[in-house]
């Protein structure tokens, strides 16, 4: 009885918000421009909904921990604090800590198994590592960090982004181009090849029956 009901689709509507999330850079454009659009909604199950809420969890435990244990060395500034206003890109910052008088940004990242495997050997995301260096470009801080918690041990591993602002300032422009000669212009991107993981948008079947009404 109680499984049925937690595993119930959460009906709750999609409203786009209008600008890119720091969240999905690296992710397909194609997808990005339908959502924007009203076009296309990701399907969350209950169970992928749970495991969202257990990152949240890892979050505020992060954030609880930092508070508490802050001393004259180190002290937690903010947590869940949004960017500064940019017409095209929204986001929002885990955590600004500040140690010995420098401010560094923190990017909690709750992480399977096999996450914090390829982190240990040095594989990190570069998406991980552009959301931070986005982060550190739009605030002006050029210090970050990507803290992932591993979900089964509670293991920590912390990995430094250096600020390029070369780097970043293509993003910056990427997003920007995005907007200007697709979002602006109703103009749909192509589809992608599916990344790493392959693309749902993309390449699912339900989507091109759909496209095909």
């Amino acid at each position: 009885m109680i499984k049925e009901i937690l595993n119930k689709p959460n009906n709750e509507r999609y409203i786009p918000s209008g600008k890119f999330s720091i969240s999905s850079i690296g992710s397909c454009w194609r997808k990005k421009y339908l959502e924007l659009k009203g076009m296309y909604k990701e399907d969350f199950t209950p169970e992928t909904m749970r495991i969202f809420q257990i990152g949240n969890i890892f979050h505020s435990y992060i954030t609880k921990e930092l508070i508490e244990r802050g001393s004259g060395e180190f002290h937690l500034v903010a947590s869940e604090i949004n960017i500064p206003n940019h017409k095209y890109i929204s986001g929002r910052i885990d955590n600004i800590l500040s140690v010995n008088g420098e401010l560094i940004i923190i990017d909690v990242k709750s992480a399977s198994d096999y996450t914090i495997k390829s982190v240990r050997n040095g594989e990190v995301e570069q998406s991980y590592k552009d959301q931070v260096l986005l982060y550190e470009h739009l605030f002006g801080i050029h210090r970050g960090m990507l803290l992932f918690v591993g979900k089964s041990k509670g293991e920590l591993i912390e990995v430094m982004v250096e600020y390029n602002k070369g780097r970043a300032m293509g993003l910056v422009q990427e997003i920007e181009d995005f907007f200007i000669n697709y979002v602006e212009k109703n103009i749909e991107p192509l589809r992608c090849n599916g990344g790493k993981w392959g693309c749902e948008c993309c390449f699912s079947k339900k989507n091109e029956n759909e496209e095909k009404k």
